[in-house]
């Protein structure tokens, strides 16, 4: 549910065939006002193969509910989906979903603990991945555009299940310097509430029935504070380790950094007089085993 509530932010579709990471962001997860975990995402495209690719990580700790969940999808050039691959871990109980597309049919194979079941469903014309809603209302004819409501079908990737959704683009407003747009979709009988700058990238989203939000952050290790971070899975997951930067509100504080000299690394003032302090350090699979 969480990876819903981020899953709408992208770069803008006018740049993306000149681009290989489109966007890459950390962000803090919070529920009932406590930071209990965070989430990577990053997309990409593939300019050989004319391929979309999202790939995000989650975990969460206790509090949280001790998730860990990942998703990797890829998509044509139009939008059309290919293949995705779900994992989640909830507790001791793993899930997988494995799913190709062909000719307007998906095929999956869902293990769920010791259960396996397949999933074979034709899909109506213009059904995507949920993970790429913002490429496509991207690639609409009215884009983002205030005062605008986009109706869609997708697969919730999560249960393989295809889903109505609703998304309503409301008004352009500031946040921290940021001009943003308040979007709200309603996927799966759920509500979220989420800020996207005009280039498509998501600064926070919450969902207010159930008191989760998330908050994309200008440094990683301010999402991920507190947690063992999973390099050997993040490098199968994504190819390497995310460094978070390859977004706009990254941009905007190495920015303010250099503008006020201040070293990489070191504090910078923020309003209300407060210093943030430098990157606190997390601990590593990697570290511990040395």
């Amino acid at each position: 549910m969480v990876q819903r509530l981020f899953l709408l932010g992208i770069v803008a579709f006018s740049q993306i065939l000149s681009a290989e990471v489109l966007f890459e962001g950390f962000a803090k997860v919070v529920a009932g006002g406590v930071h209990v975990g965070y989430f990577i995402s990053r997309y990409e495209f593939n300019t050989a193969k004319k391929e979309f690719i999202a790939t995000s990580f989650l975990k969460t700790n206790e509090l949280g509910g001790n998730i860990t969940e990942s998703i990797k999808a890829y998509a044509k050039e139009d939008l059309t989906p290919i293949s995705y691959s779900y994992t989640t871990l909830i507790g001791n109980t793993p899930k997988t979903i494995d799913a190709k597309f062909n000719s307007g049919k998906m095929n999956a194979s869902i293990k769920d603990g010791d259960k396996v079941s397949k999933v074979n469903r034709d899909l109506p014309k213009g059904a995507f991945l949920s993970s790429f809603l913002a490429y496509v209302m991207l690639k609409s004819p009215k884009g983002l555009t205030p005062d605008t409501k986009y109706e869609y079908q997708a697969i919730a990737e999560e249960d393989a299940q295809l889903q109505k959704g609703i998304a309503y683009i409301k008004n352009l407003e500031e946040i921290n310097g940021i001009k943003a747009y308040k979007i709200l979709n309603e996927f799966k009988g759920q509500k979220f509430i989420s800020s996207v700058t005009e280039r498509g990238e998501v600064l926070s989203t919450k969902s207010p029935v159930q008191s989760i939000s998330t908050e994309l952050m200008s440094q990683s290790s301010l999402a991920t504070v507190g947690f063992q971070l999973p390099t050997s899975l993040l490098k199968q997951l994504f190819g390497d380790i995310p460094i978070g930067t390859k977004n706009e509100v990254s941009k905007k504080y190495q920015a303010v950094g250099k503008q006020q000299g201040v070293p990489q690394g070191k504090g910078l003032m923020l309003k209300g007089g407060g210093e943030e302090k430098a990157e606190p350090k997390n601990s590593t699979e990697d570290e511990q085993k040395n």
